[in-house]
């Protein structure tokens, strides 16, 4: 999946008029995530505060400083192109980056607030914590 700056998708976004047009879009990126194995899929794995049941593996890349990628999948459509856009603006980068990202103020330029239910925006909170967590582990 490639790497997104945060106005390149509101660019995506704002493309599209309609919110049925960009939820289709939000589910065509997670369709591009690539299949997790099954032995990722493990509680230690799963982020906790979603109601979907959400996965997320963190490899580190050697160089100074080291690249970080995310591997993530989750059992719900939707969630799965949220993930999609966390993974597209976050794998790829150092710690340093991923930790100097204001991605809620993307999703507050998505609109996404007024649009997911109460339990899908607080599992995306709960994602983007712990996409944070997982960076400071290795931002030393």
């Amino acid at each position: 999946m490639k790497t997104a700056t945060i106005d390149e998708l509101v660019e995506d976004f704002e493309f599209l008029d309609a919110w049925e047009d960009r939820y289709r879009y939000i589910i065509e990126l997670g369709d591009q995530l690539e299949a997790m194995p099954a032995d990722w899929k493990t509680e230690e794995n799963r982020v906790q505060g979603c109601v979907s049941n959400v996965w997320l593996v963190i490899r580190t890349e050697p160089g100074d400083p080291p690249t970080i990628h995310f591997a993530a999948d989750s059992d719900s459509q939707i969630v799965r192109g949220l993930v999609a856009i966390l993974l597209m603006l976050c794998s790829g980068r150092t710690a340093q980056e991923i930790l100097s990202l204001d991605v809620e103020r993307l999703f507050e330029r998505l609109e996404l607030g007024k649009h997911l239910s109460r339990s899908r925006s607080n599992g995306l909170h709960s994602m983007i914590a712990r996409l944070r967590k997982l960076a400071e582990q290795h931002a030393g």
